[in-house]
This record gives C-alpha cells, sequence and structure tokens, in this order.
C-alpha cells in the first residue's frame, strides 16, 4: 500500500493545472492542494513551483486558456512535428471533445490560414472532419459554424448581442459558447499561445 502517495506523479490536465495554480496564488496551501487532489505533497509542489514556472494562464474563462512557454506549448502539441518556428505560428489549439476524451486536435495559424489536424478516434463520424485527412482552412471554417449559430438564424442579431459580438465570426462564436449544441456531449476547448513573451 502507498500511503503516501510516493512514486509516479499523477498526470494532470492544462485546465486542472490552471485550477491549481489560480488556488494557490489565492492563498490556498500546497499541502491543502494536495490532500484535495489526493496527491502527496511533493507531487503538489512539483506541478506549483516546477510546471507553474512553465505555464502561466493569462486568461481562464469562456474564451479559453493562455500559454505563454514555449517549452509547454511544445510538450502540448507533441504529437506535431513542428520546429520552434512554425509553432510560433500555430498559435491556436483546439480539441474537439467527447465528455473528457479528445477526438480531434487543430493547431491553427490564423494569419496565414493554415490548420494541422491530428485525430484520436478510429471513427470518422466522430472526427472534426471526418474521412478528410488533410483539411483545409475552408473546412476548419465550416466545421466551427457547424458548432455554433446559424448565419440564417432568426433574431441573429440579439443572439450576437447577448453573446457580447458585434458581428458573426464562428471562431469567436466558438470562443464564447465552447461549440456546445443542445443534446449533445460534444465541445470544442481552446488553448491560445501568446507569442513574444520570454520562454523557458
Amino acid at each position: 500500500m502507498n500511503e503516501r502517495n510516493a512514486g509516479r506523479k499523477r498526470k494532470f490536465n492544462i485546465t486542472t493545472i490552471s485550477e491549481i495554480l489560480e488556488l494557490y496564488h489565492n492563498g490556498h496551501s500546497v499541502s491543502a492542494l494536495a490532500k484535495e487532489y489526493s496527491v502527496s505533497r511533493q507531487t503538489m509542489s512539483f506541478y506549483i513551483h516546477d510546471l507553474g514556472t512553465e505555464i502561466e494562464i493569462l486568461s481562464k474563462d469562456e474564451d479559453g486558456l493562455v500559454v505563454r512557454s514555449l517549452s509547454y506549448w511544445k510538450k502540448l502539441n507533441r504529437d506535431f512535428v513542428l520546429n520552434d518556428d512554425e509553432l510560433n505560428d500555430y498559435t491556436l489549439r483546439l480539441d474537439y471533445m467527447l465528455d473528457e476524451k479528445v477526438l480531434t486536435t487543430i493547431l491553427a495559424d490564423c494569419k496565414n490560414e493554415r490548420i494541422l489536424a491530428c485525430n484520436y478516434t478510429e471513427n470518422p463520424m466522430k472526427r472534426a472532419f471526418g474521412i478528410k485527412k488533410c483539411p483545409d482552412w475552408t473546412d476548419f471554417i465550416w466545421f466551427l459554424e457547424e458548432r455554433c449559430v446559424p448565419r440564417s438564424r432568426d433574431h441573429l442579431k440579439l443572439i450576437l448581442r447577448d453573446l457580447h459580438l458585434d458581428f458573426f465570426d464562428p471562431l469567436l462564436i466558438v470562443r464564447k459558447t465552447g461549440g456546445r449544441m443542445a443534446e449533445d456531449r460534444r465541445y470544442i476547448r481552446i488553448t491560445d499561445f501568446e507569442v513574444g513573451h520570454e520562454n523557458i
């Protein structure tokens, strides 16, 4: 029996790490957080003091998360074969989710209108782009529009106003709604990489 929770460190996802860092910076002790998340004090200290220096959440709201460490961005996107310069171009990550399972991860270079996609399910019906292996920017916009209010929806201006948007933009809408649809357990988790900070 491992009474001290020693051994291999438990893996938290980026959302949980951000929650831990937020609680820590709001005054929760390492010991209290270790107890709450059922890990050893040493493991919790690792997440706070080691990973906490590699990843900084600049915003955590309906618009998603922001990372400003290139080393963490590389770890997060290790399934994509990209060098540092390319990673500096692909600054937007979208995880197409079903509950807690990632179906498809999309990296987007919004400036040059390029995307890369990596599927984690064999079922094309659950993938963001179905059977298409090399989706392009047009496919990306189509996918986003499928996950937000239709352009033809009655009273669209009122809906956009409720979302605090002045115009129809599928990416901005998905940032606000998470791409959630009625009676659908799928959604989109967005993470941005902010270029220009000192990277670890």
